[in-house]
């Protein structure tokens, strides 16, 4: 080496010994964000998880928000200009169109969510979205020739009664209507929804600013947090008056809401949360939730009473914090993205100084920027359950529920990587119920080419649907055991097997298995009737046909699935409902 070089080896040498002095924190976060993508990187080990990529038909074309399976085992997606298409799953999980409903009628507008209330029926299907009246980045909808409602509260959320058969809505009800709806680009919107064990109802409504305050960038529409922005909403309709909708527009937009009251339907369940798309109520009791966070650049608010931009909180807020936080013009750098298991009355780093919450996410730890050298976190801040990096995107969710892979997967969180096109597996665990293993989901065939949006999963398959917003499809994921691709839809075996009556053993396995191709009395649906006596291979060729599937190749075979008995058992219950 020569005298040169170890010159400057040296002066590199003490330059980095001398920040390192002085500066530590801030040196060990500079190197932990240089290798954050790595280290944040899925590390699970999780062998015989397989699935098949299958591409649908353009009969699911679409740009789905939501995706949802009813109490009728159809599946229910919910597009963005606020359209419900309903679709029957076949037995292969290949979806077909039914019914398309319209809340809006011809009009389109902004929707997101999109849930079943618990109290729905097959044949009682209510349904709660969540839906704007503004303008967005998202899309823009052809089809809406009226002048579209650009104020800043313009969020909304509907029940529906949706008729079982046809593409009818028996009644749409605007529940409520006022919620924040705005941001430098009309991005943030009431999100999901999801129904807690409580039977109450819960949403995300997504932040205003990129880090709590103003985001005043040139040729930007200004913007600042709203009471009821950046948090989890959660609406109990038990207390919902029998005028509706109810206005939810709180003071500092000129309405007269207070979520802080004790009666009131709408309350704030928890804080900071700055844009969870998605969130789903685990069956260890847990809430949890996705959240994107915000990108450089941005702001922050100051808790000093004297600083010319600090913003007073509404006076229901009691604050005792300290009042030195300051403001940050051009925080730095951009935040990764984050899982939170959720607490009634926790905050989680989005700033909003209507609310007296000031620090971002965990203060010092998180900001390059001098103004926040020691700065704690806020004292309510309940940290983060998982780390996703840096633009992973976070989306879509949902708790895998059946027992495909021996039950391998069953209670794991999947997770729609918008940002990264792919799938991501979290298992919670422990006493605190964190996210304690983590799986990379292109190791087991989870990827996706654009924009993965929602995700849902049909429990008696173990098929994962996903709505490709980019592509503007749906893909479906069959699960591989052994090798094999499960493919058909199963019943439950124990069940079963305890059922003496061979009749009632086989009206168990068609309506599990036959009855959404073939109608729930047989009168026919996708396939043929069965009992109207015209039978395409003839009435004495029904077990034939049930265990080796039919030469069109439009009837799967069964014979690998079924016993000799079990497929008898269904052939006299198909017999039982011939018309005579």
């Amino acid at each position: 080496m020569s005298s040169k070089l170890k010159k400057i080896l040296v002066v590199f040498l003490a330059g980095a010994f001398i920040l390192f002095l002085f500066y530590p924190s801030r040196v060990k976060r500079y190197i932990k964000r240089q290798v954050r993508a790595y280290t944040t990187a899925p590390n699970g080990v999780m062998n015989g998880i397989a699935f098949r990529k299958i591409k649908l038909s353009k009969k699911v074309q679409g740009q789905y928000t939501s995706l949802v399976i009813g109490p009728d085992n159809k599946l229910y997606a919910g597009a963005i200009d606020g359209k419900i298409k309903r679709f029957l799953i076949r037995p292969n999980g290949d979806l077909s169109l039914e019914h398309i409903f319209k809340p809006f009628g011809d009009k389109s507008k902004l929707t997101i969510g999109l849930a079943f209330d618990p109290a729905s029926q097959a044949d009682s299907l209510i349904v709660w979205t969540t839906y704007s009246e503004t303008k967005s980045s998202w899309t823009d909808f052809d089809d809406t020739k009226e002048q579209v409602d650009k104020s800043e509260w313009a969020g909304s959320m509907a029940r529906l009664y949706l008729d079982n058969s046809t593409s009818q809505i028996l009644r749409n009800e605007q529940i409520l209507k006022g919620l924040p709806c705005f941001g430098p680009n009309h991005e943030n919107f009431p999100n999901s929804i999801v129904f807690g064990p409580d039977r109450k109802l819960y949403f995300s409504q997504g932040a205003n600013t990129g880090m709590g305050w103003c985001d005043c960038e040139e040729n930007q529409e200004p913007s600042r947090e709203a009471l009821l922005s950046g948090a989890i909403l959660c609406l109990d309709p038990g207390k919902l008056p029998s005028n509706l909708p109810i206005d939810v527009t709180t003071y500092d937009g000129g309405g007269s809401y207070n979520p802080y009251d004790i009666d009131v339907p709408l309350s704030i369940y928890a804080t900071g949360i700055r844009n969870a798309y998605d969130m789903v109520w685990h069956s260890n009791g847990q809430l949890y939730a996705t959240v994107n966070s915000s990108g450089g650049n941005e702001n922050t608010p100051t808790s000093n009473p004297q600083s010319p931009y600090y913003i007073k909180p509404n006076p229901n807020i009691n604050y005792s914090g300290p009042n030195d936080i300051p403001a940050v013009f051009g925080a730095q750098p951009d935040q990764d993205d984050f899982m939170v298991r959720v607490e009634k009355g926790g905050y989680y780093g989005h700033p909003n100084p209507l609310r007296a919450e000031y620090v971002l996410n965990n203060g010092d730890v998180d900001l390059d920027n001098f103004e926040y050298d020691g700065v704690e976190p806020d004292a309510n801040f309940r940290g983060f359950t998982y780390d996703f990096g840096p633009h992973m995107a976070p989306t879509g969710m949902v708790e895998y529920d059946s027992e495909t892979f021996n039950g391998k997967l069953k209670g794991c969180l999947i997770v729609v990587l918008m940002g990264h096109e792919d799938l991501v597996i979290l298992r919670p665990g422990g006493e605190k119920k964190e996210i304690i293993q983590d799986y990379d989901g292109t190791k087991m065939g989870l990827t996706l080419d654009s924009s993965p949006l929602d995700v849902v999963e049909d429990k008696n398959t173990g098929n994962i649907y996903v709505s490709e917003f980019g592509k503007r499809t749906i893909t479906l994921f069959h699960p591989i055991e052994n090798g094999v691709r499960k493919a058909v839809l199963v019943y439950d075996e124990n069940t079963s097997n305890r059922i003496k009556d061979p009749l009632e053993k086989g009206k168990m396995i068609y309506q599990h298995n036959c009855q959404m191709c073939h109608g729930v009395k047989g009168e026919g649906a996708m396939a043929p009737s069965l009992v109207d006596k015209e039978w395409i291979y003839g009435i004495d060729s029904i077990f034939s046909v049930i265990q080796n599937g039919s030469d069109r190749g439009s009837m799967p075979a069964w014979k690998d699935k079924f016993s000799k008995k079990e497929i008898e058992s269904v052939e006299s219950y198909i017999l039982s409902l011939v018309k005579k």
